[in-house]
């Protein structure tokens, strides 16, 4: 709790956002592709998740006919129909505009809220503190086996820097963003944890249900109504988490293709408003992979994809906020790629490296060396006068003209560096299956890019100092498309 709280409580950009304006184009697609696995994986462990809930509440709750449910809602060879069905309907939700998603994700919002609170107060009214003797479990073999199922689950921690993909969106978002992503990290943290400890608390954690906890542990306690108000809860409130990924996605594709990264019609906005053809592909991806693959094949691969990612985001704040030396041009990136190196090593001796005397000491030294680049970062490269400094590379990414109020990340570089080494932490807990697999996808990328992202991208095309707004002007928001290939069609 004490590092997720660290490393990421204060990173209030996007992960595009932030990078799109200091790498070159090609870094911008690599080091961006981590949040679409994110999305994507998400939405389809909570389809599942979803679906399996289905099959529990009709089953134990509502007595219906197992044989029946079992052969039409679990078929088997991993295919899951609930998933499939909610998934068409969140998408076809997202279709009718924003405003009328954003009407219903509120009211299901404070539901689920409600619905949690009913469960971590009624976990904590029921608590028998001899169900959490061992705090540690000696299965999870000490802090190695916490710090990776961390990891593993890590992306179950995400979805307040989701506000980030709205941001377009927002009224007065320099302001009001920032608030969003701590105001939600603090709530949902503390839910979290309370809620965790109260399940824990009521029902051994060798026999805590893996498909439906909370009723199950109120069933166990014998207070039946808890156990079936919240069984129904969970399967009508579930829906909202795949509905708030739905939006999230066509927004990040969006980014992507204004800068001519993807084809253009996934920024082409209709007269309403909507990226429809953006939701329409990115939802039946999602619903794809949804019916048909188990999330356990993805787990390692997408957390892994992640944690890089929030890395890149990390080094990209400091690039922001400090600069290199007067006369000593990418200093300050040649650190930071040094630092990123170390705190992978400094992760990888610390975990799978010898236990004598000596695998000790050698992590010790990495670690030490990671920490002194660190704070040489902080000592030798400036603050930089405005925010973004001499590292903004996009004419279309307005500097700040040092009147403007935003918020500041407080102990910069302190709070970027240590996140960077925690996320290469966690990423050296992770099966070799998951980084091979991110490899590989990562290769699949740098193919696409140079089939495609590298004729079509706008920098590469006209230049990132080209006059307007990635070239979006009147005459082609009317359809007269004299803009390259890499710009946006915007109806309005």
């Amino acid at each position: 709790l004490v590092m997720f709280l660290l490393h990421q409580s204060f990173v209030w950009h996007s992960i595009y956002t932030c990078i799109s304006t200091i790498v070159p184009i090609y870094f911008q697609l690599l080091f961006s592709l981590p949040a679409p696995l994110k999305y994507s994986y998400v939405y389809q462990i909570q389809q599942r998740s979803w679906g399996d809930k289905v099959v529990e509440w009709l089953t134990v709750e509502l007595h219906a006919d197992k044989e029946w449910v079992y052969a039409y809602l679990q078929p088997g060879y991993g295919i899951n129909p609930m998933a499939f069905l909610v998934s068409c309907s969140t998408t076809l939700l997202l279709l009718g505009g924003v405003k009328e998603s954003k009407m219903i994700t509120d009211i299901f919002t404070w539901i689920k809220v409600a619905l949690v609170l009913f469960m971590a107060i009624g976990g904590l009214l029921l608590l028998d503190t001899n169900n959490l003797q061992p705090f540690m479990p000696p299965e999870l073999n000490g802090w190695n086996g916490i710090m990776r199922g961390a990891t593993t689950s890590f992306f179950g921690y995400l979805g307040y820097d989701g506000i980030c993909c709205v941001a377009g969106e927002a009224i007065n978002p320099t302001v009001n963003l920032p608030k969003a992503v701590m105001y939600t990290l603090i709530i949902v943290t503390a839910l979290y944890v309370v809620a965790a400890l109260a399940l824990t608390g009521m029902q051994n954690y060798t026999e805590i249900s893996v498909e439906s906890g909370f009723p199950e542990a109120f069933a166990s306690r014998g207070v039946m109504w808890a156990a079936q108000l919240t069984a129904a809860g969970e399967v009508i409130t579930l829906p909202i988490v795949v509905l708030i990924s739905g939006v999230l996605q066509p927004r990040l594709q969006y980014a992507l293709a204004r800068d001519g990264l993807l084809p253009h019609m996934f920024c082409e906005v209709t007269p309403a408003g909507n990226l429809r053809k953006g939701t329409i592909v990115a939802g039946t991806i999602m619903t794809f992979i949804a019916t048909f693959v188990p999330f356990e094949y993805l787990d390692d691969f997408v957390s892994a994809g992640i944690l890089v990612a929030f890395s890149i985001t990390n080094s990209s704040l400091v690039i922001m906020r400090r600069e290199s030396p007067e006369n000593t041009p990418f200093y300050l990136e040649k650190l930071l790629l040094l630092f990123n190196g170390l705190s992978f090593l400094s992760a990888v001796v610390s975990v799978h490296g010898p236990r004598n005397i000596v695998g000790k000491f050698l992590a010790f030294c990495f670690i030490v060396a990671t920490a002194a680049v660190g704070f040489w970062i902080s000592w030798s490269c400036p603050s930089s006068a405005v925010f973004g400094g001499k590292s903004i590379t996009m004419g279309n990414h307005k500097r700040d003209n040092g009147n403007q109020q935003y918020f500041q990340t407080p102990f910069v570089p302190l709070i970027p560096c240590l996140g960077t080494f925690i996320n290469w932490f966690l990423i050296a807990q992770l099966d070799f299956l998951g980084i091979f697999l991110l490899l590989c996808y990562f290769s699949l990328a740098t193919m696409f890019y140079f089939h495609y992202g590298a004729k079509n991208s706008f920098g590469n095309n006209i230049g990132w100092d080209y006059p307007g707004d990635l070239g979006l002007s009147e005459d082609n928001e009317e359809g007269n498309n004299h803009a390259p290939s890499a710009t946006c069609i915007e109806n309005k």
